[in-house]
């Protein structure tokens, strides 16, 4: 049994938007306060949504 595929509302697609600003806000903060690069961040971003929201 396949399932369907998420297809967001037009409400959800403004949420997501509004976080992803935020995130990507938080994301070159921490990039100038910090020795972060690109590769960090997008670890941290892959480990929190893991061990967040991945079961």
């Amino acid at each position: 049994m396949t399932e369907a595929k998420w297809q967001p509302t037009e409400q959800e697609l403004e949420v997501i938007e509004a976080v992803w600003i935020q995130v990507k806000g938080a994301c070159e903060k921490l990039k100038e306060e910090t020795k972060a690069k690109d590769e960090h961040v997008a670890k941290m971003l892959l480990d929190m949504a893991q061990n967040y929201y991945i079961e």
